[in-house]
């Protein structure tokens, strides 16, 4: 056998090796079993039909009721893969919309509350619009989202900074706030960096970094029976939240294991020692890409590693709720319907 050939073979060997370890990091799923060990449980006694409830689907797709009024954060259902993600472009998938709706128990919604405009907040949000008739109150990046498939403008409303909104019992403020801050430069460029308003009705099927953020937002929620807030995205913006306390905080944590230890610090004493909650309940800690049928998962291990730290991110929530012992630390599990208030 010459040399070259020799060459060649050793060659081909290494490129298979190398598809191989790649094919396997996006298949190979990291482990959320912490998480899932602090589920918060059904109340021991039958929950009055009054009472403020909370069904989680993933990331920070919450169904909120009180048993007059009902509302949906975000309601992102389709899922796609990790290939399509990194590589491909992506669209909403409206069978399986309508299976997460129809799976949420979902027969009247009364509005949809978009946090920002990155696909796995906003992209399905026009199709639950279209399933459901509830408005979609959002950034004007996620009205053209609704524009772009075709959502009649009277189902588009433009949230205003500060300027609360009245569903029923529950009264809503939209607070500006800040993303997440993605420690890989070339990360944080594409996702946060330049122009990040979507200009013009977006039709899909575009590549995921269309979906630019357009403004995040927190959702601050008062009613009678208690009063939370929706931190959907591991950043925040000072003194934003100086005026505000909570019995309860959704807190989303995605992401948060990559960054600095003062980063980390820093996000909890601006959102969890600002609102003073008994109760946090961790969002936006599972996978974005894979089907919506499946159990909660952890993200494939390549996304996993560049970006989200999953395992590294619950020890840092154990870190700080370690220094903040009189507060209860849960998560919610997938479609069940969990008591908030009475």
């Amino acid at each position: 056998m010459k040399w070259y050939t020799k060459v060649l073979l050793v060659l081909a060997v290494l490129l298979l090796l190398a598809v191989g370890l790649f094919w396997l990091s996006i298949q190979t799923r990291v482990s959320i079993a912490d998480f899932l060990n602090i589920e918060k449980g059904p109340t021991a006694d039958v929950t009055p039909s009054s009472a403020v409830t909370a069904q989680f689907a993933g990331v920070s797709t919450l169904l909120l009721s009180d048993g007059e009024t009902t509302i949906l954060t975000d309601g992102y259902f389709s899922r796609p893969g990790a290939l399509q993600v990194g590589f491909g472009k992506i669209e909403p998938d409206e069978e399986d919309v309508k299976w997460g709706v129809k799976r949420l128990g979902i027969t009247t919604l009364d509005v949809i509350l978009v946090v920002h405009s990155h696909f796995d907040h906003a992209m399905d949000a026009p199709i639950v619009s279209k399933l459901t008739g509830a408005p979609v109150y959002g950034s004007a990046s996620t009205a053209n989202i609704c524009r772009g498939l075709d959502l009649p403008e009277q189902q588009i409303r433009l949230l205003e900074e500060n300027k609360p909104l009245q569903f029923g019992k529950f009264r809503v403020t939209p607070i500006l706030s800040k993303h997440y801050e993605f420690p890989n430069p070339k990360v944080r460029e594409a996702a946060l960096g330049g122009n990040q308003e979507i200009t013009e009705p977006l039709v899909p099927p575009v590549k995921q970094d269309a979906y630019k953020m357009g403004g995040a937002y927190t959702f601050y929620f008062e009613h009678p029976f208690g009063n939370f807030l929706l931190q959907s995205s591991a950043g925040w913006k000072e003194h934003a939240l100086d005026s505000i306390k909570a019995d309860l905080v959704f807190l989303g944590v995605g992401g948060l294991g990559a960054q600095t230890e003062a980063y980390q610090s820093e996000y909890f004493r601006q959102i969890v020692d600002q609102l003073a909650p008994k109760e946090v309940i961790l969002i936006h800690w599972d996978a974005l890409t894979g089907a919506v049928q499946e159990p909660l998962q952890g993200e494939v291990w390549l996304i996993d590693k560049l970006m989200g730290k999953t395992q590294e991110t619950f020890d840092v929530v154990e870190r700080e709720m370690a220094g903040r012992p009189d507060i209860f630390l849960y998560t919610l599990p997938k479609w069940e319907k969990r008591e908030l208030f009475r």
